[in-house]
């Protein structure tokens, strides 16, 4: 049992061991990864390394059957589509859509009114909303799963259509009601991304 904790400590980086020395309490605290809903640079970002985000598109739409929900609205409702390739050091590493509604909203005590996001080219649509409204309260949540990229994407990553990626999906919630939503599909050469977990007894 002991070992056990001892492992997974070790794996969630808080703890190092050392052959023939022992375990000790790690220098620096392990990168936050994407237990808490944060902006995908922040997310694919390491120290070091500078990420840029490359706007594919921004467009006005009608809502998908996918994206309606995500975002609170009828599917056909018109929503807006922020497209972007995330790129690190020069190599492309992953593929972002992010939905919000087009319609009047209402944030806080404020009345409802259509969102006014300045789009700067270089920042994803979730870092301008929170450089907007301050830190969306959220709650939010990350679905993980598995996929093939396709041939549209497997351009933008420069990837063959048939290969992996990681699909993480977001979703925040405002004032109770369905706010963002986001799909970025990751490149395996973005390497390690943390995920951290928390037991309840």
């Amino acid at each position: 049992m002991v070992r056990e904790a001892l492992m997974l400590l070790e794996e969630d980086g808080l703890i190092r061991a050392r052959r023939g020395v022992g375990r000790f309490v790690s220098d620096t605290l392990p990168r936050i990864g994407i237990e808490r809903i944060r902006p995908f640079e922040e997310v694919l970002g390491t120290a070091g390394q500078q990420l840029e985000v490359k706007r594919v598109q921004v467009v006005r739409q009608p809502a998908s059957e996918f994206a309606a929900p995500g975002v609170g609205v009828e599917p056909g409702t018109d929503c807006w589509l922020w497209e972007s390739v995330l790129i690190r050091d020069g190599e492309a590493i992953a593929h972002l859509q992010e939905n919000i509604s087009a319609q009047p909203v209402s944030l806080g005590t404020s009345p409802a009114a259509p969102l006014d996001i300045e789009d700067d080219g270089g920042s994803t649509l979730l870092a301008s909303l929170n450089k907007q409204l301050g830190r969306l309260p959220g709650p939010g949540e990350c679905q993980i799963s598995l996929s093939q990229v396709g041939p549209s994407r497997a351009k933008l990553l420069d990837l063959r259509p048939s290969d992996p990626v990681l699909v993480l999906t977001q979703y925040v919630r405002y004032g109770n009601r369905p706010f963002y939503l986001a799909k970025c599909l990751v490149a395996g050469r973005a390497g390690h991304i943390s995920v951290m977990q928390s037991l309840q007894s």
